[in-house]
């Protein structure tokens, strides 16, 4: 497969799980159901009673917006750049009318680097699973080298967090969407599966990570399928290695198929409710890597928000790999 059908499935596969999730965020199992009748399967105007209740069908959520940040940053210098990403993190949030509530740690990292705070002074402390979402951006980068996307994924990370189990799961993750976006990763087998979770685990350098990262080769051996017992084994709220752990067992048990996967990562709000829009996120970014952009559906990528700039972005991504 090409890498650019890749670049695309990712990036249209994160923005779509995003905006898809957002709308039943932190709802329980019982909200769901009286606000949208049941399960969510396409786009659907947010529940006055929903977290995202100020956007509309087919919007997005901060999650995918610094992504694109990141992407962005990527295409205009063709490398990380630290100060690019910083100036632009600054100006979104101070784009009252576009940005859509940012974490905290962006928003208080953005303060921060804008009246002058040194960079040990300006990162903020926190584990919450958007402070990995833009090394997304970083692995599809360093697609051809899995030890230059843990460098800089962790170092993106670490431009507005601190703490080391949240820098580590971002370089983990760059690692998973390089991987994935080189084709140096089998999952036909559960072996192949298992050996990808096993590489993750050699890049990453924090015990907890790695715990969790064990938990996903224990639930794939056990070939868990309902989504009520994983959420009890990975959990599925903001905390970073809940979401990501969930994120890639969703993507390695179903992401073959990506609406299946997909429709899975956005309903894991089970009976207490969860970070559904990062979720789907992360598992719109995976399975879209792996099956690139015509698995995605047609109807989701012309309702999506932004769909003719994706696509730009996508091209100007690839070229920028492309011509080195």
């Amino acid at each position: 497969m090409m890498l650019i059908d890749k670049i695309k499935g990712t990036i249209f596969g994160g923005a779509i799980g995003d905006a898809l999730g957002t709308v039943v965020e932190e709802m329980d199992r019982e909200t769901v159901r009286r606000c949208y009748g049941g399960a969510v399967t396409g786009f659907v105007e947010p529940s006055v009673e929903s977290v995202c209740s100020f956007l509309k069908k087919g919007q997005y959520s901060h999650e995918t917006q610094i992504f694109l940040l990141a992407l962005e940053m990527y295409v205009e210098k063709k490398k990380l750049d630290e100060v690019c990403f910083i100036d632009k993190l600054i100006e979104w949030v101070d784009n009252e009318k576009e940005h859509r509530y940012p974490a905290g740690g962006h928003l208080n990292a953005a303060i921060s680097y804008k009246s002058g705070a040194e960079f040990n002074d300006a990162r903020v402390r926190g584990v919450e699973v958007d402070g990995i979402i833009p090394s997304v951006a970083s692995g599809l980068f360093r697609w051809d080298n899995s030890d230059e996307a843990y460098q800089e994924g962790t170092y993106l990370a670490s431009l507005v967090y601190k703490d080391e189990v949240l820098i580590d799961a971002a370089g983990v993750l760059a690692v998973a969407v390089s991987s994935i976006a080189g084709e140096r990763i089998f999952f036909e087998t559960e072996d192949g599966k298992i050996n990808f979770i096993e590489l993750l685990i050699s890049f990453s350098q924090v015990d907890i990570v790695k715990e969790y990262l064990n938990q996903v080769i224990s639930a794939l051996r056990e070939d868990l399928e309902d989504m009520d017992e994983l959420i009890l084994r990975f959990g599925n709220g903001s905390f970073v290695l809940e979401s990501l752990s969930l994120s890639l067992y969703i993507f390695l048990k179903w992401g073959k198929d990506f609406r299946k996967s997909l429709l899975r990562a956005v309903n894991s709000y089970g009976e207490f409710g969860g970070d559904t829009d990062a979720v789907g996120f992360l598992t719109g970014a995976l399975s879209g890597c792996y099956n690139g952009i015509d698995a995605v559906s047609s109807e989701w990528i012309e309702k999506i928000e932004n769909r003719n700039y994706l696509n730009l972005l996508s091209e100007k991504f690839f070229e920028k790999i492309e011509n080195g």
